[in-house]
């Protein structure tokens, strides 16, 4: 699969979500054959550029390519400028978020809010086309409520300015991430737009790769939540083996290890409570010692836990295989 210029290595991606795309997430998607990373979404606001935050969802992997950062805001010529800034920086694609349907997003008509004006769409993406010499792209969703096209108007208006790929969630801005996917909107865009469309949404397996593909006529497919807890499922559609459950438990304790590192104890030690509670989950012994890991405080602690649960809840009859 091709954006722009630029070759991906395969057409499996994992999606850009604020707190659980981070660095440790990333490294370990593209470690088992992730072929395309993008940053967590980084404000364009200029005040906001050079917070802790905002700088730590910046933070490229290491031997990833390309580098993608995805932006959100609402002025084209704040956007524009933001977008030049993280390509000084070394970004190599600039996404932008039309997609994201949170509450703090969207009350500042940011991220799937923009979906109600195709106009303003057409003008951010095409000044920040202007601005860069990198693809743009841009991610979305199927319209503000079920029903309605506006994601795919704004998908065919992002293409006609210069995005040189697209990302379609199956689900409209109403529904967050609830209830039924719907991938006819993907379906509908692909056949309107002459870039390459990824489908987003519900894609947790081999199978729901394919389902989803087949369904759309997508070119790519982007997992999100769906890659929590398993960031092997890359090796699968790769075609590699997938990790022994013994060689998970380590992963596990590995990705622990890398948090903690990248953000510093006290951070780290809340932010790898959903990743572990993910971890558990996909294992199929999410109800074996949850309570007692949320109430663990040091980095030391969640180790040594990890380290006991890998040998008491590894042979649990019913675990996943």
């Amino acid at each position: 699969m091709q954006i722009g210029s630029i070759q991906l290595r395969n057409p499996f991606a994992l999606a850009p979500m604020a707190g659980l795309s981070d660095v440790p997430f990333r490294t370990l998607a593209w470690r088992f054959g992730a072929g395309y990373l993008v940053s967590e979404m980084v404000s364009s606001q200029p005040q906001l550029w050079e917070t802790g935050k905002s700088r730590l969802r910046r933070v490229p992997v290491a031997g990833a390519r390309p580098v993608a950062v995805q932006i959100a805001g609402t002025d084209p010529t704040t956007m524009a400028e933001a977008a030049y800034r993280y390509v000084q920086e070394g970004a190599e694609i600039i996404d932008i978020n039309f997609g994201c349907p949170a509450k703090k997003v969207c009350r500042k008509a940011a991220g799937s809010a923009l979906l109600g004006d195709l106009d303003l769409v057409g003008r951010i993406v095409a000044e920040v086309v202007e601005k860069v010499d990198v693809p743009v792209t841009v991610k979305t969703r199927t319209g503000l409520r079920p029903g309605d096209d506006t994601g795919v108007q704004a998908g065919a208006v992002a293409a006609r300015n210069g995005a040189s790929m697209i990302v379609m969630h199956g689900r409209s801005r109403a529904c967050k991430f609830a209830g039924a996917i719907d991938y006819a909107p993907v379906a509908r865009l692909v056949a309107q737009v002459d870039v390459p469309v990824m489908v987003n949404g519900d894609i947790d397996s081999a199978a729901a790769v394919r389902t989803a593909l087949d369904e759309t006529g997508a070119q790519g497919a982007m997992l999100g939540r769906g890659a929590m807890g398993q960031p092997w499922l890359f090796a699968e559609l790769i075609g590699l083996a997938t990790p022994s459950l013994e060689e998970r438990w380590a992963i596990i304790s590995e990705h622990l290890a890398m948090i903690h590192e990248f953000y510093g104890e006290r951070a780290g030690v809340g932010i790898a409570r959903k990743h572990v509670i993910a971890y558990l989950q996909r294992l199929g012994v999410e109800k074996h010692g949850i309570a007692e890991f949320l109430k663990l405080q040091t980095a030391r602690e969640q180790l040594a836990w990890l380290s006991r649960a890998s040998a008491r809840l590894g042979s649990l009859p019913g675990r996943a295989a």
